[in-house]
């Protein structure tokens, strides 16, 4: 080769390294692009009032409504893939699918596992029963006269027994007629007078100053014992008439419990050991309450007022207990950058009143 083609050689290698590059950053763009304009993938599934599934196949409910605010705020292009709970936290996982929109509460495991935006609810776990299912009679007695009140009603007999034996011991001296005929009888005296102040009624007239400030004391006392003793049965009586002897989540190990699989009611009654049977849905929990195939389910307690209310009127009640507070949150795949953007949108969004009006529409007083 001589000189010539030397020198023509070295610019059309130029040129074919420069057009393979160019090649390069043409194919890696469109792909960029092509991944940019695939819309995002949505975990959801049906759970009233936060996820619902209409009839003609699109969704609704708090949480998709908040989702699609934010996505219509960001310009972000998304589809909805329904799922169960397990599916949706494990395709979250792996990264099959970019987000979770539902009643998905925030756990430390959760967390770990993915990542999760602020949350845009609070509430708790919550117990529905039948209003058919009445208790039986033992359940009854045992939930009128519960330990607390058994042992408040063991206090008072000693502190009365304690004021009639001090009374004696003040009165029988200056009060020789009723109190000077012997220990037995003087302190007998003295118990029958504590019971008749704690009563209410007028007892004997104490003698000696330390007995007529035990009188004025315990009179006083007599008011606050009254008021208390009246409020703990009322509220009793008033548990009893909404359940079937359930007044305190740990009365739910005597009883035969349902609740959603895979759920944070689920792992809350796994971990304090309390007996329970799972169904794939929260509607289907409470249908097994209503047919007497459970005696009571624990779930969360927003779906659970939203079912009882729509789809349960006056068959099912939800007692007025709250436990095991947890937090909602849309869920996002390890590392998504959809995360500061979703945030920082959520925060706006929850500060409008457009938020308080979703709310009120799903609901309504009950929030």
């Amino acid at each position: 080769m001589n000189h010539f083609g030397r020198i023509c050689i070295v610019p059309l290698l130029l040129l074919g390294t420069l057009c393979c590059v160019s090649d390069l950053a043409i194919g890696q763009q469109a792909s960029e692009q092509q991944a940019a304009e695939q819309p995002i993938t949505v975990g959801t599934k049906h759970s009233p009032p936060f996820a619902i599934k209409n009839d003609d196949g699109t969704w609704s409910g708090i949480s998709i409504e908040l989702w699609k605010n934010l996505c219509g705020e960001l310009d972000l292009e998304y589809e909805f893939r329904e799922l169960t709970l397990e599916q949706m936290l494990r395709g979250l996982e792996r990264g099959d699918i970019d987000a979770g929109v539902a009643a998905i509460s925030v756990t430390a495991d959760r967390h770990h596992r993915m990542e999760f935006c602020h949350p845009h609810y609070s509430t708790g776990l919550g117990i529905a029963v039948s209003r058919q299912h009445r208790a039986s009679l033992w359940a009854s007695i045992r939930q009128v006269f519960s330990f607390r009140l058994v042992l408040f009603v063991l206090s008072m007999t000693c502190i009365v027994a304690m004021c009639g034996w001090l009374f004696w011991l003040f009165e029988r001296k200056r009060n020789e007629t009723v109190f000077g005929s012997g220990r037995r009888q003087g302190v007998s005296m003295g118990i029958w007078w504590s019971i008749v102040v704690l009563l209410g009624h007028k007892g004997i007239s104490p003698v000696s100053i330390w007995g007529r400030i035990l009188a004025t004391i315990s009179m006083l006392a007599s008011i606050a014992v009254i008021s208390l003793i009246t409020g703990v049965i009322a509220s009793a009586l008033t548990v009893r008439e909404l359940d079937i002897g359930i007044g305190h989540p740990s009365d739910l190990r005597d009883v035969r419990v349902a609740t959603v699989s895979s759920s944070t009611s689920a792992e809350y009654l796994r971990n304090r050991r309390i007996a329970f049977r799972t169904y794939p849905t929260p509607e289907e929990a409470i249908g097994a309450v209503d047919e007497g195939k459970a005696d009571a389910v624990v779930y969360d307690r927003a779906i659970l007022r939203y079912l009882a209310m729509l789809k349960f009127n006056d068959r099912i009640d939800v007692l007025p207990v709250s436990f095991n507070l947890q937090e909602y949150a849309i869920a996002l795949k390890p590392g998504s950058d959809l995360r500061r953007p979703l945030n920082e949108e959520l925060l706006r969004y929850r500060a409008t009143d457009a938020w308080s009006d979703l709310l009120y529409r799903y609901l309504g007083d009950t929030q």
